[in-house]
């Protein structure tokens, strides 16, 4: 059996790696996907749903990067809670936000079945409209 601990270290690596495929592959068929606090207005997501919403939302950024602060793994749960830091560059400036995720794993702790997110609701509402200001900056490729 996988230990829960490796497989949010894999995680973090697949987020690092920002590719849409390897951020997916750490997830359980049946993957369930919160966006927190609720006040954000993010209805809960299945994987297909999640790469809709994520997929155009990776495209501005580049070199995404994330930072793990605090881990707390509970392998008897199967649970482990991450608290990190993001750094990224966009045409509009340097990205850095910050999450605490709540991660439930498989019986064999090989992947995540339920993924709650927990994010910094202001910075992200404000990077997002400013970005959403510079139209071009938001649809460029990501390098």
């Amino acid at each position: 059996m996988a230990s829960c601990s490796h497989t949010a270290k894999a995680l973090v690596a697949a987020y690092n790696t920002w590719t849409l495929e390897n951020i997916m592959d750490v997830r359980a068929s049946n993957c369930i996907n919160y966006i927190l606090p609720n006040s954000l207005g993010q209805k809960a997501m299945d994987n297909e749903e999640y790469k809709a919403f994520f997929a155009p939302r990776m495209t501005p950024f580049r070199h995404f990067k994330l930072a793990v602060h605090d881990t707390v793994v509970d392998e008897a749960a199967r649970k482990v809670v991450l608290h990190m830091t993001s750094t990224a560059s966009t045409d509009v400036g340097d990205y850095r936000n910050e999450y605490m995720l709540k991660l439930h794993m498989t019986e064999d702790c090989r992947k995540v079945d339920i993924f709650e997110e927990f994010v910094d609701s202001a910075y992200s509402a404000k990077f997002m409209a400013y970005l959403a200001k510079h139209p071009s900056a938001a649809t460029k490729s990501k390098l």
